[in-house]
């Protein structure tokens, strides 16, 4: 999928793996929380996105920073000035929100989207 991104001949998109992807990661977090039910009686929402900000927020940090260095040099003019609402979006959590606010839409993947894009699947 980097190899699309990064339009290198010969790489076509990876809906087949995002797909994938997506449904195995709902199995897991529905087997996780489903064993915390059956062990303490209930599931605890706060402990479920604490685990989730521990796990995921240090790359998502990580690749935001990689973008806005990056993007200093290769983003064309619209998405330097998206750029920090986007950001702000994936910090928050909302990207998903942010891109809906916007209308834009994952299907706009292929006229120059947000270098942030993909973090609509943390929201």
């Amino acid at each position: 999928m980097v190899a699309y991104h990064a339009g290198l001949s010969g790489a076509t998109g990876g809906y087949l793996g995002v797909s994938a992807f997506f449904t195995l990661s709902g199995y897991l977090i529905t087997s996780l929380l489903l064993v915390e039910h059956d062990r303490r009686g209930g599931v605890s929402l706060r402990g479920f996105w604490t685990r989730r900000f521990r796990r995921l927020l240090p790359a998502a940090l990580a690749t935001i920073g990689g973008v806005v260095v990056a993007a200093r040099f290769v983003a064309d003019s619209g998405q330097l000035a998206d750029l920090r609402g986007d950001v702000l979006a994936g910090i928050g959590y909302v990207a998903n929100w942010h891109f809906v606010v916007d209308d834009r839409s994952y299907g706009e993947l292929f006229t120059g989207p947000s270098p942030l894009q993909h973090l609509w699947s943390l929201a």
